[in-house]
């Protein structure tokens, strides 16, 4: 197993009671991180990068066809693959879980561990 470490800072700022500082995210957590903020992310939202995200809330308020899911599913793998290197993309689900709910499930393998699929689950 390589011993490279991805160090990312936790979104929701927790402090670390030994360090008295931002908790941190290492590894498989950081990309998972990572994967969640990019889809969740509206383009044109983070300045002076228009093109960052996935525009996953439009599921929300629009009734998508399978077209329009299939698309925004090769919008996600291409918005991942372009923002998070890190990643492998084996498959994103898009499911409606019912009343206007939807559920994205990415699986991917890390560059560092081609072995493991991770699996990070979205809900909105």
């Amino acid at each position: 197993m390589a011993t490279t470490k991805f160090t990312d800072i936790d979104f929701l700022l927790t402090k670390n009671e030994l360090t008295n500082d931002i908790s941190v995210k290492y590894d498989a957590n950081a990309i998972s991180q990572s994967i969640k903020n990019i889809i969740l992310t509206t383009q044109g939202e983070k300045l002076f990068s228009r093109n960052f995200g996935g525009n996953a809330y439009s599921l929300v308020f629009n009734s998508p066809s399978r077209t329009d899911i299939e698309s925004k599913r090769l919008s996600f793998a291409a918005a991942i693959a372009s923002y998070e290197p890190r990643a492998d993309i084996q498959t994103i689900d898009i499911r409606d879980s019912g009343e206007g709910n939807w559920i994205i499930t990415v699986e991917y393998r890390t560059i560092y561990d081609q072995n493991t699929i991770k699996v990070v689950v979205i809900p909105l």
